[in-house]
């Protein structure tokens, strides 16, 4: 049986909302890096591509909201 999410603050449910376990949202995690890393190296050629770098602000809420279930509650 899964953990009560509903205990957690609102805005850990949202970065976390659909992700199963830590390992997912790890996941996500480096996804969001590998985009934003992506973009602003191809935002030289296109400079479009540079607000793709935004990205990086999901990276770090991830790494919060991780950071607060490992410190103030569980995973499983």
């Amino acid at each position: 049986m899964g953990v009560d999410r509903n205990g957690w603050p609102l805005l850990v449910q949202l970065a976390l909302w659909g992700l199963p376990s830590r390992w997912a949202a790890w996941a996500f995690f480096w996804l969001s890096i590998a985009i934003a890393v992506a973009c602003i190296a191809y935002g030289f050629i296109d400079q479009r591509f540079f607000i793709g770098g935004i990205t990086a602000f999901a990276a770090f809420w991830y790494y919060l909201a991780i950071r607060w279930v490992d410190q103030n509650s569980t995973w499983s």
